[in-house]
């Protein structure tokens, strides 16, 4: 649908909403101000503070090189010495010794009202301690009036001497008695060293060692070693000799393995080989000689007996040779075999010998060997304790961990803000206070207030807006708005031919009646048949109810529809209504003859505006929309949430009508924001805003409130009685109105 001329937007603005909430921003004023003007009187008053300076060093500060005890080892470690060392200063014992020093010097700092423990718990609260971002120190202050003055630098430094003396004397905690304690430990572990050396010297004799370090053996452990391999060797020696001898017995060969074969030993003798040379010669001499004898010659027979006597020589010197060597190899390896037989025998008598005596020598070297760990352990015990002496007897001299940097200096300068200063923040809190609050509720508003608003939540832009009727100027302009919305209709009737209109609000309230009344006596007096419809069953309106027939007979009844419409009076002009009917069920029935009695309305009729009932309240306004085709939502400004807006734009998503438009009624007038204030001046004066306002308007309520006060001054001197029954008149009058 059209969209008629924008109204001015009345959207989240501080000046908007201090006037809205005005009221709000008082209270809240004059509460701030209420609650800080003790806090303002209590922390204004002004003071003086003295304060020392102490250093905490994050490795002790000692006279030996190195002691890995006191050095502190992370930043954890450091920053939780350091709060360890800042509640040492205001602990009881520490400052009661300080008040005791006091006390001795003749400084009296505590009042006669406290006791000495009342004393030193106020002191425990008043002295402050801080550590100094990113150094080593730590700053102790102490605050007092000005009556304390003199005396705050005397109690700052007398705290600082008890606490570098207590911090000092804990660090080296009861170095006397640990003296006597480390003395007498190591008297009774020398006495246990000697007494061991003495039991270990005598173990050693026995096991004829003179040194019992890890890195010693048992000697009988090596010993027993060292002859259980020689008898493992021997057994096998003595295998290889019997497999040798056996092996000779049986093949009457020498093994391979010890020497030369019988076979090598008859080829290389000297003598054999000479005699075979000569054997061979004369045989081959006689050979020669009978070569060419026949077989029966008389010479031939004595040379081939001697050839034969030449060689059985041979072989038998030969044969001889082998059973002498076979002999002497056979003794040879018999006696070889007999002496390993022995040497294991004597091995293994040995090694049980040896064997016998192993568990006592293994348990006399074991104690040795326990008594040199445990003379080692008391050993470096001593070198411990030796070292810890070393460090008590030089260290409680040492600076330690902690030193004073600054004592206190007397107090002369007074301190703190001052009361002038916390008033005039507590002025400038309690003006913020106030003035942000009212932005803040507008802000969480729920309701709306603007058309922009209202079209920003339905996405859509306003067919036309209504302002709120509070005096003259506004109804007359309402008028003009009225006008306004008419020229609307009449443009959305000439392009999209249409003469049937319905009117929903979001719920009850909204004054969809008096704008389909307005409208439609706009629109007669401009000349067109106008007629206006009741379809609100929900809640009608009580003004059309007349003991004639209404909509609810016309479609019960099937009346005609042309003689349903009656007069109706509405700001002097004569409107052609329908109302709902007399009461009867819930809701309307036979819709299904609504159709028809459109025809004919529309035969009559230029415009035909339906005033349904509210469309998240009831479902006629769903079946009326769903039949008309377009619908106006009217939404009332300052009345209607925007959850409730947002759950009547989903209904008409659902229904899907063919045309939604947007009314927006009830729009507030904000004085002072906007142009609608001079729209409406100029309206109604029909001039221009700067001729018309010849004052500012805060000079102008400010003459307004001078006068009115002048006037009740002077009903109140006149008739005092009079005014005050005037006064409950309004009051009552205005309730009244406000409840309506």
């Amino acid at each position: 649908m059209e969209t008629p001329t924008p109204a001015p937007s009345l959207g989240i603005k501080p000046i908007l909403s201090l006037k809205r909430h005005y009221r709000v921003s008082i209270i809240l004023f004059f509460l701030v101000l209420v609650v800080g003007l003790p806090a303002v009187w209590i922390k204004g008053q002004s003071f003086y503070s003295a304060e020392a300076i102490f250093h905490v060093s994050p490795r002790y500060m000692k006279n030996l090189e190195s002691d890995s005890e006191v050095e502190l080892q992370s930043n954890s470690q450091y920053r939780e010495f350091v709060n360890q060392l800042q509640n040492t200063v205001t602990r009881y014992d520490v400052l009661e010794q300080a008040v005791g020093i006091l006390e001795a010097k003749g400084i009296q700092t505590r009042p006669p009202a406290l006791s000495k423990r009342e004393y030193i718990e106020r002191l425990q609260k008043t002295i402050v301690t801080r550590a100094i971002p990113d150094t080593y120190m730590v700053r102790v202050q102490l605050i007092g009036g000005a009556g304390e003055k003199a005396h705050l630098h005397s109690i700052i430094n007398t705290v600082m001497e008890t606490f570098l003396e207590t911090a000092k004397a804990e660090q080296i905690y009861g170095s006397p008695e640990r003296l006597n304690v480390l003395k007498d430990n190591e008297r009774k572990l020398r006495e246990e060293i000697a007494e061991m050396d003495a039991k270990r010297a005598k173990l050693g004799e026995r096991l004829g060692l003179t040194t019992f370090n890890d890195g010693v053996q048992n000697p009988y452990d090596i010993q027993l070693a060292k002859l259980r391999e020689g008898l493992a060797n021997a057994e096998m020696e003595r295998k290889r000799a019997e497999a040798s001898y056996t092996a000779f017995k049986d093949k009457g060969e020498v093994p391979g393995d010890i020497g030369r074969s019988l076979m090598e030993m008859r080829l290389g003798d000297l003598s054999l080989v000479a005699q075979r040379a000569e054997t061979a010669k004369r045989i081959a001499e006689v050979n020669q000689k009978i070569a060419g004898l026949a077989a029966k010659h008389p010479a031939r027979t004595p040379g081939e007996a001697e050839i034969n006597e030449l060689q059985d020589k041979l072989n038998q010197d030969e044969q001889e040779f082998l059973r002498s060597n076979k002999a002497n190899i056979e003794i040879r390896l018999a006696g070889s075999l007999q002496q390993k037989r022995l040497i294991e025998e004597g091995i293994r008598q040995s090694v049980a010998n040896l064997e016998s005596q192993a568990g006592e020598f293994a348990q006399i070297f074991h104690s040795a060997m326990q008594l040199t760990g445990a003379v080692q352990e008391r050993t470096e015990r001593i070198q411990r304790i030796q070292k810890r002496l070393n460090y008590l007897e030089t260290e409680s001299s040492a600076l330690g961990f902690v030193r004073l940097v600054n004592p206190a200096l007397p107090a002369e300068m007074p301190q703190g803000t001052g009361k002038t200063k916390l008033l005039l923040v507590l002025l400038v809190l309690a003006t913020g206070v106030a003035l942000v609050a009212p932005v803040g509720i507008d802000m969480f508003y729920s309701r709306i207030r603007s058309v922009t608003e209202a079209e920003k939540l339905l996405g859509i832009p306003a067919a036309g807006w209504q302002i709120r009727r509070e005096d003259l100027p506004t109804r007359l302009y309402a008028e003009e708005q009225s006008r306004r919305f008419a020229a609307t209709m009449m443009r959305i009737k000439s392009r999209d031919r249409r003469s049937v209109f319905a009117f929903s609000s979001v719920k009850s309230g909204g004054g969809t009646t008096d704008t389909v009344l307005d409208t439609a006596a706009t629109l007669t007096g401009l000349g067109a048949r106008v007629l206006v419809v009741e379809a609100n069953s929900f809640t009608p309106f009580s003004g059309f109810e007349d003991g004639r027939p209404g909509l609810r007979q016309l479609l019960l009844d099937d009346l005609a529809p042309q003689d349903i419409p009656h007069h109706h009076d509405h700001k002097g002009v004569s409107v052609d209504v329908i109302g709902v009917g007399t009461p009867g069920g819930l809701g309307l029935q036979r819709l299904d003859r609504l159709r028809g009695a459109l025809e004919c309305w529309s035969q009559n009729y230029e415009y035909v505006l339906f005033d349904l009932a509210p469309i998240l309240l009831s479902a006629d306004a769903e079946m009326f929309i769903e039949i008309l085709g377009q619908v106006f939502l009217i939404v009332s400004a300052e009345s209607d949430t925007k959850g409730e807006i947002g759950r009547a734009k989903r209904l008409l998503q659902k229904i899907d009508p063919e045309a939604v438009g947007l009314f927006v009624n009830g729009v507030p007038l904000f004085r002072g924001s906007g142009y609608m204030e001079e729209s409406i001046v100029e309206t109604v004066t029909r001039g221009r805003f700067s001729d018309f306002m010849t004052v500012s308007d805060l000079q102008l309520k400010w003459e307004l409130l001078r006068t009115h006060w002048a006037l009740n001054r002077r009903d109140i001197l006149r008739n005092p009685l009079s005014w005050w029954r005037r006064q409950d008149t309004l009051v009552q009058g205005g309730m009244g109105d406000h409840a309506k």
